[in-house]
C-alpha cells in the first residue's frame, strides 16, 4: 500500500493538481467573507462570535459547492493517466492486488481532500485576522468542522472514484459531479439530504445551530451506512473487473 500511494504521488506530480489545493480554498473563503460584510448587520446579532457567523457562510459556500466539485476533479485526475494508453491493463498486470490499487486511489483522493481543508483552514484564520475580525477564534471547534468536513466527504469519494474508473472521459465524472452539486443547497433542507453524498459535507462542517440536522446519530449512521455500502461495492466491482 506504501509504493501504491508512493506512485500516485508521483503521477500527480506531472499534473497541475496542486494549483487545486489552493483555487477551492481561496474561492470558499473569499466568498464567505464578501457575504458576511455585505449583510454584516443580518448575520451579527448581539452575543454572536464573528469567527462562527463567517465559518457558517464558508460552510454554505465551500460545502455544497466547491468541494463536491473538486472531490469529482480530484477523483478524475488520478484515474486520467490509466484511461490512456491502456495503463489499466498495465496497472492490473502488476503483482498488486486488485482491491489495494482501489484503496490506494481512494486513499490519495482522502489525502487531496485533507490537504485542500487545511489549505481552507489557513486561508480563514488569515483573512479573518486581516480582515479584522473581533472575537475570540475558536480554534479547535474549527478545526473539529474540518475534521468532521472530511469524513463526510468519504461516501462521495468513493461514489466519484467508482464513476471515474467507470467513465473513459475526464468530463463524464466532472460533469456528473456539477449536475448534481447543483441542486445541493436546496436538497440539503429536505430531509434526503442527509444521505445525499453532495450535501453531507455541508452538513458536518456547519455549527450545530446553523445546520438542518435534526439527529446527529441518525446521520453520521447513515453516513456510515452510505460509505461502507459505497466501499464494498467499489471493492467488489474493481477487484472482479478484468477488462477497461
Amino acid at each position: 500500500m506504501k509504493n501504491i500511494l508512493f506512485v500516485e504521488r508521483l503521477k500527480l506530480k506531472r499534473s497541475n493538481s496542486w494549483l487545486l489545493y489552493f483555487i477551492g480554498p481561496i474561492l470558499g473563503v473569499s466568498l464567505a467573507y464578501i457575504n458576511l460584510f455585505k449583510n454584516y448587520d443580518l448575520f451579527m446579532q448581539p452575543g454572536e462570535n464573528a469567527w462562527k457567523e463567517v465559518w457558517t457562510q464558508v460552510a454554505l459556500f465551500m460545502g455544497p459547492f466547491v468541494l463536491p466539485i473538486l472531490v469529482g476533479i480530484y477523483s478524475a485526475l488520478i484515474c486520467r493517466g490509466e484511461h490512456v494508453g491502456g495503463g489499466w491493463k498495465q496497472l492490473l498486470a502488476l503483482p498488486v492486488k486488485h482491491s489495494d490499487i482501489f484503496l490506494g486511489k481512494f486513499l490519495t483522493v482522502v489525502r487531496m481532500v485533507t490537504i485542500t481543508m487545511l489549505i481552507l483552514l489557513i486561508f480563514f484564520i488569515g483573512v479573518g485576522y486581516i480582515t479584522g475580525i473581533e472575537g475570540n477564534l475558536p480554534l479547535f471547534t474549527i478545526l473539529g468542522y474540518i475534521i468532521k468536513g472530511i469524513i463526510a466527504c468519504l461516501p462521495l469519494i468513493l461514489l466519484q472514484l467508482i464513476i471515474s474508473i467507470k467513465a473513459k472521459t475526464f468530463g463524464i465524472p466532472l460533469a456528473i459531479s456539477i449536475v448534481f452539486t447543483l441542486p445541493a443547497i436546496i436538497v440539503a433542507s429536505t430531509p434526503l439530504g442527509q444521505i445525499y453524498p453532495w450535501t453531507q459535507p455541508m452538513l458536518a462542517m456547519s455549527p450545530e445551530d446553523e445546520s438542518p440536522i435534526q439527529s446527529y446519530f441518525l446521520f453520521y449512521s447513515l453516513l456510515s451506512g452510505t460509505l461502507f455500502i459505497l466501499l464494498v461495492y467499489g471493492l467488489k466491482s474493481f477487484s472482479t473487473r478484468d477488462t477497461f
